[in-house]
């Protein structure tokens, strides 16, 4: 008996692996890339992140979260600029471990936008980064608000006029602190990991609303960690990715 599958079969089995092809040349991500996140924030994003790669299963070899030596978004830029240059050199003197990658494909700062916008120094922080080729995982204004999409939805609430409010309004969702030090951050975070796939969709049409109604950027409230996450979720295994 014949195995050969039918034409009609093998079309639908290229064309959907054309599509899959095309999906990963446009998202500049490929399975098995190799990050580097620098955060601004010391405690909540590195936790963030670090239980992020745990479940999507990505090797800490290949994926590193390190807080930025300053929370001026503008050094946290210079930071991951800097860790590139020092691994590069590391490798070119044959001094990385056996299992550390040769370069960083994805290189990310994690940056809240209220201080250097209400500063005037936004233009200087994208253009920064775009000098240093370092993608921005930006939020307004600050990191809290992509946790809140994780606990409340698709939000564009109004009140969220500045960091301390998007703290608080995370600590009301939760009903309880959740970074006041490492341990409460690693005891809460769960709760966030557990909902990122939805956080992501929330965030996106977040910037679909206020692409509609023309919103100056870098809108408040808003976020871009959802490009980040799903570089991360693009570059695990297909059989371990959640979008």
């Amino acid at each position: 008996m014949s195995t050969e599958i039918p034409w009609w079969q093998a079309a639908k089995a290229q064309s959907l692996e054309r599509r899959k092809a095309a999906a990963v040349t446009a998202s500049g991500v490929k399975a098995g890339d190799a990050f580097l996140i620098v955060t601004e924030g010391q405690v909540t994003e590195p936790v963030y992140f670090e239980l992020l790669r745990a479940d999507l299963q990505l090797p800490a070899v290949r994926i590193r979260v390190e807080p930025g030596k300053a929370s001026d978004p503008r050094h946290v830029i210079a930071t991951a600029a800097e860790e590139v240059k020092a691994h590069a050199r590391r490798a070119k003197k044959s001094q990385l471990g056996h299992a550390e990658p040769l370069r960083f494909e994805q290189v990310w700062a994690v940056i809240d936008s209220d201080v250097a916008v209400l500063n005037g120094f936004w233009n200087q922080v994208e253009s920064l980064a775009k000098a240093r080729s370092v993608k921005l995982a930006h939020s307004t204004p600050c990191f809290e608000f992509w946790l809140l999409l994780h606990i409340q939805g698709m939000t564009t609430r109004g009140d969220l006029i500045n960091g301390d409010a998007a703290k608080s309004a995370v600590k009301h969702a939760l009903g309880r602190d959740y970074s006041t030090n490492e341990a409460t951050a690693r005891e809460v975070m769960p709760t966030f990991i557990g909902k990122w796939p939805e956080a992501v969709i929330h965030a996106e049409r977040v910037r679909a609303y206020h692409d509609a109604a023309g919103t100056k950027l870098p809108a408040n409230p808003s976020t871009e960690v959802c490009a980040l996450v799903r570089a991360l979720n693009d570059s695990a295994p297909e059989h371990l990715r959640r979008l």
